[in-house]
């Protein structure tokens, strides 16, 4: 498996992860390829790639540069201090308009500088849109939609409002929705498959948004943060050390956190810089990717590991006809696992968990799908991860019917177990009248008769 390491000690930004990823030897001819189908406005972006120095080490500097009349420029000192320089030119016909304004306060958003394009806000459907209309790959694209879906979601709960409501502002801005999708893009073309992120830095201060004055980290960040458990630092930073897109990245593609995987060996390594060079820390977040071992203690499993999500609600006013429908409803629409736990609720009602696994991509749709079938007024989500066993299906005949049998591996290639398929089983109990208990263990002998040269003694006993 290929496995990454996003080393982020000092914090990070969508745009310091992509120079991370371009140092470490991404294709750059494929990627803008892939970049340049994006249906954004012609020539409503450029490209910049340097190679720079931070605290004497060596790394790539990636940088958006937006053409538009309307630009809106950040320039963060390495004290701290920021500055607003905005400048408008609009021609109507005999009419021009000019102005600039210019403000400034504590804040040092990691050392940036960006050219934004604030001409326009954009929702969450707007920039799926301008994702899903593009032809980069099918993962580059469902590694884009779940950035921005997590990011929308940390938003709305800031400002009390639904994810389809968020207006983008910088993250919907066309810098932003590169660096997103950028790094998604040279995420896919490395083959990286599993990541692990290092503890994060919070820093400290305040920053001014569109909103007004907000405390660092930022209550997107921290709510970011919060839904994945996310490991952090001690390590004092007195400004924005850790972005919102740079959170929404990270917490997306994390499989633990704190954690430093163990390498066959390292295949490639990268640093992407911020801006600026503070002389007492390097601006910069590291990567490195390698194939994993399974051979230290934290990984010697012989199952793979994988990321869910966990989605509750709590129900206690519902019949029970409706709890099957959504049920019926969730496991349509991608749920891996339905479950109704029974339980005792406020007031001494009896009343029912709503528990659902699913895959991180489908962790909105569903929780929607509670919402609107349901009358609970809240879900919760979690992000967890699992190991789970290699599957097959076999299929064995009993009196010609077809059977299909589930086949548990692990990585080694032994069988852990064979089970019978409910509905087959249930079929063929039908069809023949045998009672289906009968059924299910005469497919199972079948199964164990049809493949006794490859199971051993104890595999059979097992099954």
């Amino acid at each position: 498996m290929l496995c990454a390491y996003f080393d982020c000690q000092f914090g990070a930004a969508g745009d310091m992860l992509l120079g991370a990823m371009i140092d470490a030897g991404l294709d750059l001819k494929t990627w803008e390829k892939q970049l340049n189908t994006m249906s954004l406005p012609e020539d409503s972006f450029k490209i910049k790639i340097s190679q720079v120095k931070r605290a004497s080490i060596a790394a790539t500097k990636f940088d958006v540069i937006v053409k538009h009349e309307h630009t809106h420029t950040h320039e963060h000192n390495a004290d701290g201090e920021h500055k607003h320089a905005h400048s408008h030119e609009h021609t109507h016909d005999e009419h021009s308009h000019e102005h600039s304004h210019s403000h400034e306060h504590t804040h040092d958003e990691h050392g940036h500088e960006h050219t934004h394009d604030h001409g326009h806000t954009r929702k969450l459907d707007e920039v799926l849109q301008i994702i899903a209309s593009s032809k980069i790959s099918a993962k580059a694209k469902a590694l884009s939609n779940r950035i921005f879906q997590r990011l929308a979601q940390a938003e709305g709960l800031v400002h009390g409002v639904s994810p389809n409501e968020v207006h983008f502002h910088e993250v919907g801005a066309v810098d932003a929705i590169v660096d997103i999708v950028g790094f998604a893009i040279a995420y896919d073309l490395l083959g990286i498959e599993q990541s692990y992120v290092s503890a994060v830095p919070l820093g400290a201060g305040q920053v001014r948004t569109a909103h007004g004055l907000f405390p660092i980290p930022a209550p997107a960040v921290v709510r970011l943060l919060q839904e994945t458990q996310a490991k952090t630092s001690n390590l004092h930073i007195q400004y924005e050390c850790l972005t919102p897109t740079g959170a929404a990245i990270l917490c997306e593609i994390a499989t633990a956190w704190g954690t430093t995987p163990s390498f066959q060996k390292i295949q490639g390594s990268g640093f992407g810089a911020g801006s600026k060079d503070p002389a007492d820390m390097p601006n910069v977040c590291r990567v490195l990717i390698g194939v994993k071992s399974y051979t230290s203690l934290e990984s010697q499993s012989s199952f793979s590991e994988e990321t869910i999500v966990q989605l509750e609600a709590n129900i206690d006013d519902l019949s029970p006809q409706i709890l099957a429908y959504t049920a019926d409803m969730l496991y349509l629409n991608g749920a891996l696992d339905v479950s109704f736990i029974s339980a005792l609720m406020k007031k001494g009602r009896p009343g029912h968990i709503v528990s659902v696994i699913c895959q991180p991509e489908d962790k909105l749709k569903l929780q929607e799908i509670i919402l609107r079938q349901t009358s609970t007024l809240g879900v919760r989500a979690q992000t967890l991860t699992r190991i789970v066993s290699e599957r097959e299906w076999q299929e064995i005949e009993l009196e010609g019917q077809p059977i299909r049998i589930k086949i548990a591996r692990d990585h080694q290639g032994n069988i852990l177990n064979a089970q019978p398929e409910f509905e087959d089983c249930a079929a063929y109990a039908r069809h023949s009248g045998k009672p289906l208990k009968d059924v299910m263990n005469e497919a199972t002998a079948s199964y164990i008769l049809q493949n006794k040269t490859v199971l051993s003694r104890r595999q059979a006993e097992k099954i």
